[in-house]
């Protein structure tokens, strides 16, 4: 059981404190949906984000005018076809790739646009990440015109302490990194960012150790990845920030079963900190147990409406 200190400690890294406690959001007047009577869209911005990162990438992109659309919400459209004078995909690196999430959504929808962008949030590498959404993308009828990625703070828990994270000099730079990519997509540059022999080393080294899927490294069962601790209080988070709805309340605690992203939503916006990770070998135990994190300009309450499938 954690100390009264210690768990201070951990909701001011997490930017958490109670559960109704929003941190204020960035100017923006991108909008959420639009009516379909609407003029064409300038700039229309699919995202997926469990701990904020790429949402608030989402909001730099869209600038003004730009429409942000959730994919785990988009995910379940009857009609998946959109149009936009530019259609752009915003979405963490898992394993060096897209989330599986945003591969089916891609795959299953039908795009209109004179100019197509992915950006990537990441921690550590890319690695063929841009090949990886390049040919994909070719595979499903999409010309990519501009992928690129921005490094931020890695919020996989096994590998990261985010306490460490959150004071590396990397993130002095996502200003200037942000600034650069949203002034090239506003050029219409063309640009795939380029995969060297060391991102292929790094690839191919993980991918043996770890035996991992290759087209979908991340895809398992939520009760086989998370659980919910003896902190428990009920209070639904999980169940609402998860992107598959594979949380429920079981006699007042919740209880993961149903298919995962590893996204480790769950694990990181609950405010009791009462989710641990199930160590998967040869993965280590979390790094930091106290440490958990939400991008300090986005809320709770973003991202249930971004990801909650009640």
């Amino acid at each position: 059981m954690n100390s009264p200190i210690n768990r201070r400690k951990a909701l001011k890294v997490m930017g958490l404190g109670m559960l109704g406690t929003c941190v204020p959001l960035l100017p923006s007047a991108a909008k959420e949906k639009k009516n379909k009577s609407d003029k064409k869209i300038k700039r229309l911005i699919f995202y997926f984000s469990a701990t904020g990162n790429s949402l608030y990438v989402s909001r730099q992109l869209a600038g003004e005018d730009g429409v942000l659309m959730s994919i785990p919400q988009e995910i379940h459209n009857d009609n998946p076809v959109y149009e936009a004078e530019e259609i752009g995909i915003v979405c963490p690196v898992y394993c060096f790739l897209p989330p599986a999430i945003v591969q089916d959504f891609i795959a299953r929808s039908t795009f209109k646009a004179d100019y197509f962008f992915t950006v990537g949030t990441f921690g550590a590498h890319t690695t063929v990440f841009p090949e990886f959404v390049n040919n994909f993308a070719q595979e499903h009828g999409i010309k990519m015109n501009y992928i690129s990625a921005v490094q931020m703070v890695d919020t996989y828990l096994p590998y990261f302490d985010v306490e460490r994270e959150l004071a590396d000099p990397k993130l002095k730079r996502i200003p200037e990194r942000l600034a650069a990519i949203t002034a090239a997509i506003n050029n219409r540059e063309e640009y795939i960012l380029p995969v060297t022999g060391q991102d292929r080393m790094i690839y191919e080294g993980y991918y043996r150790q770890s035996g991992r899927d290759r087209q979908r490294p991340t895809v398992t069962r939520s009760e086989k990845i998370v659980f919910s601790t003896d902190s428990c209080i009920g209070c639904g988070v999980c169940e609402s920030v998860c992107p598959h709805g594979s949380w429920s309340l079981v006699d007042g605690k919740g209880v993961p079963e149903g298919d995962c992203e590893n996204c480790l939503a769950c694990v990181h916006n609950c405010p009791q900190m009462a989710i641990s990770i199930i160590p998967t070998p040869p993965e280590p135990e979390e790094a930091n147990r106290n440490a958990r994190y939400r991008h300090p300009n986005v809320t709770i309450a973003d991202l249930i409406r971004a990801n909650s499938q009640g």
